[in-house]
């Protein structure tokens, strides 16, 4: 993206670390109200729980390479050549959590079709640059040190307009079964669009590409498992069980079965200066536009069935964002 008004662009990694732990990293960059530029981070593990932080930089702070991945933001960065990744975020920046990664692409990269989903001059890109890799982290929690391995994914999305302008929601899981990856997204189109669903699936190993499907010609999807207790009552329904098939009976059963991030967006974000000192006028101009976005983050199990003989068992993440 070049900076141009309402152009959106963002740098995603998550991984499942060998103690069961996970990590997801984001680095952002918006052009909306004004130029804002984020990081944003979550780790979840049964000794330290929970963590989430979100650190703002100013202009000056922040660098974008045109030809390659190479992010900076203040003494983080995101540097990468669609084989080998370092990810690193300075613990002065996060109160006491660091990380330092590397990662290298089992996969070679993966996009639907051509990557662009348009409507007129709008779009959305989506490139999963490394759809599964092999990661390994050094964590830093208030001067406590360790290293683990793991599984790590990272892919890059950008675009030209604010996402609830295209879409009203989307369901995305990314997950290991056996030595498969799986990727999958549902896409729910607002009305304006033409109010249809995108399903996409991804299904592949070291040797070869299983499923590259895009559409409902090629795509069943069915939900199930209503969600209660979680979002507004005027939040659209959403559901935690989620089962997408190809034609060819290929097919990804997923369950959600612990929820590790829920959110209402705009109180996430915590709008910096000066927009804070106008927080209830800038969520009133939000509710009034129709803008209520809402994310659940699910560590989920999974079933993926090849064919009527084959039926592995594995883990992932699974997000639903409710845009409206």
């Amino acid at each position: 993206t070049n900076g141009d008004h309402n152009e959106f662009e963002w740098w995603y990694l998550d991984a499942k670390l060998e103690d069961g732990s996970l990590f997801v990293c984001y680095f952002y960059k918006v052009h909306f109200i004004r130029d804002r530029f984020f990081i944003g981070m979550n780790y979840s593990s049964k000794e330290h729980g929970e963590i989430f932080k979100l650190k703002y930089f100013k202009r000056s702070e922040v660098s974008f390479a045109k030809d390659s991945c190479n992010v900076t933001m203040g003494e983080n960065y995101f540097i990468g050549n669609l084989k080998n990744y370092k990810i690193s975020l300075d613990p002065n920046d996060f109160d006491g959590f660091g990380v330092d990664i590397d990662l290298s692409a089992r996969l070679k990269p993966y996009r639907p079709q051509d990557g662009v989903i348009k409507a007129e001059e709008d779009f959305f890109a989506w490139l999963a640059a490394v759809p599964d890799g092999e990661i390994n982290v050094k964590l830093n929690i208030d001067g406590r040190k360790t290293q683990l391995k793991g599984d790590g994914y990272h892919d890059h999305n950008w675009g030209n307009t604010p996402l609830q302008k295209l879409f009203k929601s989307w369901t995305w899981f990314r997950g290991k079964a056996g030595p498969y990856t799986v990727i999958l997204a549902e896409l729910n189109a607002v009305e304006s669009r033409g109010g249809f669903d995108i399903p996409i699936l991804f299904v592949a190993d070291d040797n070869q590409v299983l499923v590259d499907k895009f559409g409902n010609k090629e795509l069943l999807t069915m939900k199930n498992n209503l969600i209660e207790d979680y979002y507004p009552s005027k939040n659209e329904p959403q559901f935690s069980n989620f089962l997408m098939s190809s034609h060819d009976n290929v097919s990804v059963k997923i369950s959600g079965n612990q929820i590790i991030d829920n959110i209402e967006i705009f109180k996430r974000l915590n709008l910096p200066a000066p927009l804070n000192l106008f927080k209830p006028a800038v969520n009133f101009a939000f509710r009034s536009s129709g803008i209520d976005p809402f994310y659940t983050r699910f560590a989920s199990s999974f079933v993926l069935k090849i064919d009527e003989n084959i039926e592995i068992d594995g883990t992932g993440v699974m997000e639903i964002m409710d845009l409206q």
